[in-house]
């Protein structure tokens, strides 16, 4: 596979992407690290990502270049994206972009993404966005098999991990490396899981219902609220059943 990465396997280690916040500074840009096993895999509100050794694709990728770094509110949509395109070329039906970091397919979250942040000095030195993406999982309990699902779930058909891992990494090669944000602004819209629901969200330790209406420009999201425009950033909000 042609590629601008450096790649690091490992068999198990704490968190892909707690490796790279501790080490970034040893580790060149475009790094990717990914694991069979994670012990300590977390995700957005420090919620616990489990997944059976060997089972799921999970990486992350360290982003030092200045012109991504400058492009934060873009690469979780542009990521989500990736996994879309990834999704796409093996032929799955009825993906959608969760916004702000979430792909889901038939109404269930099949990847979950969290951009985070090194910062010294009060400046971003770099990013690490890191992927969960479930491939061959089955799902053991009733509560998780209602609301997710994995390329095996949709297809039923067994991957080799490496070869999901060759179809989306050629897709972040081309989006992150070639800093191409051309139109995935576009394919988050036109895909959009949330557009036109009313779901309950948190905003400012309230939970509110409101109606979703649009991506913005800026990666912010459109709502109304009280029969009110009101755009929010993806840290001032959290989704509630």
């Amino acid at each position: 596979m042609k590629t601008n990465y450096i790649i690091k396997d490992f068999d198990c280690i704490d968190s892909t992407s707690t490796y790279l916040k501790k080490n970034y500074l040893e580790n060149e840009n475009m790094t990717i690290v990914s694991a069979l096993k994670q012990l300590d895999g977390h995700g957005r509100m420090n919620r616990k990502w489990i997944s059976n050794e060997g089972e799921n694709l999970m990486f992350s990728i360290l982003i030092k270049d200045k012109d991504l770094i400058n492009n934060f509110s873009s690469l979780s949509l542009a990521s989500a994206v990736v996994i879309y395109n990834a999704l796409n070329k093996l032929q799955i039906k009825n993906v959608s972009i969760k916004w702000p970091n979430d792909v889901y397919v038939n109404d269930k979250k099949i990847c979950g993404i969290l951009l985070e942040s090194v910062s010294y000095d009060g400046e971003i030195k770099a990013l690490v966005i890191g992927v969960g993406l479930n491939v061959n999982s089955v799902f053991d309990n009733t509560e998780l098999e209602n609301t997710a699902t994995s390329i095996y779930k949709e297809t039923n058909t067994k991957y080799e991990l490496n070869v999901i891992k060759d179809i989306v990494y050629n897709e972040l090669d081309f989006v992150l490396s070639n800093n191409n944000f051309n139109n995935y602004l576009e394919v988050a819209r036109k895909n959009n899981y949330l557009k036109d629901k009313e779901v309950y969200c948190e905003i400012n330790n309230k939970k509110e219902l409101v109606k979703v209406l649009d991506i913005n420009d800026d990666n912010s999201l459109k709502v109304l609220l009280d029969n009110k425009e009101i755009n929010l950033i993806s840290s001032e909000i959290t989704f509630h059943k």
